[in-house]
């Protein structure tokens, strides 16, 4: 019997891959170097310490292996690379996120039916076999964000 935590962690898996989607291309989020073939969906809230916002696609960027695992997210470079992409109102808004978001409860029927929601995200990103623009980025983000029903 598969576990709630392991439903959340599949969904997870799925989520990071349709960030790597919409960002293929772009800069890591915190060290503003090129990503390697292998790179990570970093989050700018953790998801230990900030379960709530686990999923959510404004809280997860493109970020190389290096500044996600070997230097815990490199938050302070991460905020930077917010507002060289999306400006200062958007790295506010993702400052505010913990405030706005503090609980998360999801059923594992739930999440059964947005990982299937998330995988089909995800073919369309990669049918679209291009770089998005960062004003695309965002509004992707937006867009499947209330498509996936968790942040509303």
């Amino acid at each position: 019997i598969t576990t709630l935590s392991e439903w959340k962690h599949d969904l997870q898996v799925e989520i990071n891959s349709l960030v790597r989607a919409i960002d293929l291309g772009h800069l890591c989020i915190s060290s503003r170097k090129p990503l390697n073939a292998k790179y990570d969906a970093g989050h700018m809230y953790s998801c230990g310490s900030n379960p709530s916002l686990r999923f959510n696609l404004m809280n997860i960027y493109a970020q190389s292996v290096h500044s996600n695992q070997h230097l815990s997210g490199d938050q302070i470079n991460f905020l930077e690379g917010l507002e060289i992409d999306f400006g200062k109102e958007h790295k506010e808004y993702v400052l505010s996120l913990k405030k706005l978001y503090t609980i998360l409860q999801l059923t594992i029927e739930d999440i059964k039916h947005k990982i299937t929601l998330v995988r089909s995200l995800i073919k369309w990103v990669k049918l679209q076999d291009r770089k998005f623009t960062n004003e695309e980025r965002l509004s992707l983000r937006t867009e499947f964000n209330k498509k996936l029903g968790i942040y509303e």
